[in-house]
């Protein structure tokens, strides 16, 4: 059984395999470690056996908005509901530390990725030029954490 909890820093080297395995230009080690402290309480992880199957790092900004800053699954373990399970726990984490709304920024050529967010109440605002590196753009998405018609 899946269970989502707090990430540790015993964590960290499993947090780390999957982050080399999901993103083109990850996170260096000592960033997902120092997201321990910056994160306070919004550093997840989802674990079955003691195996860490997937993470998601969300701050809050501006005390209403909450950012995920990643979210990253172990490409055998896709599309089995970890993602999902994952951006909820940082959802719920975000509404009890009132947040309005939730944010991300999604590379435009990562289909999966985009429709993964959109499935999960996710839209597209904007495209950030560059925002990955010349020539590799995100679009910055959102999601109204109350349902609500537009944001406030």
């Amino acid at each position: 059984m899946v269970i989502i909890t707090d990430a540790t820093e015993d964590d960290l080297p499993q947090i780390y395999e999957i982050e080399v395995e999901s993103f083109d230009n990850p996170y260096p080690y000592s960033l997902l470690k120092a997201y321990l402290y910056i994160a306070d309480g919004l550093y997840l992880v989802a674990k079955e056996d003691g195996k860490i199957l997937g993470y998601a790092i969300g701050i809050i900004q501006f005390k209403i908005r909450g950012h995920i800053v990643s979210i990253a699954v172990r490409k055998n373990c896709r599309n089995k509901g970890i993602g999902k399970l994952l951006i909820n726990g940082i959802e719920r984490r975000f509404k009890l530390g009132h947040c309005k709304y939730s944010y991300l920024e999604v590379m435009t050529t990562n289909k999966d990725a985009f429709f993964f967010y959109v499935r999960n109440g996710y839209f597209p605002l904007f495209v950030r030029k560059n925002y990955y590196g010349r020539g590799k753009h995100a679009f910055i998405m959102v999601k109204d954490l109350y349902s609500r018609k537009g944001l406030e």
